[in-house]
């Protein structure tokens, strides 16, 4: 018997993303997992991730600049982690824009000149979050 949850006119479930604008700092938590933030880019701050092992295999989360402006905002593992690895492909083509980490690293940074629809994705293995996205231009994201 199909589950009446996972049928679209069943009136059960909600099918819509669950979504979170972020304008400060702010630390994530397992629950957090299957959400998509939107980054208001006016001040600088910091989003921190909850610890690889308190995430879990399976957590991601999607981060998508929705107001660019003049602050940096970091997507930063907890303090005692160095756990991104990944890459963010640039739109303009040009292998300079790219950005990659093979080897856990501590920083994903929407830097000041970044645009409106840059993004990245986080999934946890539950040692490792593993970082994709695309990006506008050279640099708007870097992972170091």
């Amino acid at each position: 018997m199909r589950s009446s949850y996972l049928e679209q006119n069943s009136g059960v479930s909600d099918l819509k993303l669950k979504v979170e604008n972020v304008v400060a700092a702010r630390t994530l938590t397992a629950a957090d997992s299957g959400k998509v933030f939107t980054l208001d880019q006016d001040a600088s701050f910091n989003i921190t991730l909850p610890t690889a092992a308190a995430a879990g295999a399976g957590w991601h989360a999607k981060f998508v600049l929705t107001d660019a402006g003049s602050g940096t905002v970091k997507v930063i593992p907890n303090s005692a982690e160095d756990t991104l690895i990944g890459m963010v492909v640039s739109a303009a083509g040009s292998e300079s824009g790219d950005q990659s980490a093979e080897s856990g690293v501590d920083v994903l940074s929407f830097i000041n000149g970044a645009a409106a629809g840059d993004w990245v994705e986080l999934m946890c293995d539950g040692s490792n979050f593993y970082v994709s996205g695309m990006i506008h231009d050279s640099a708007h994201v870097t992972i170091v």
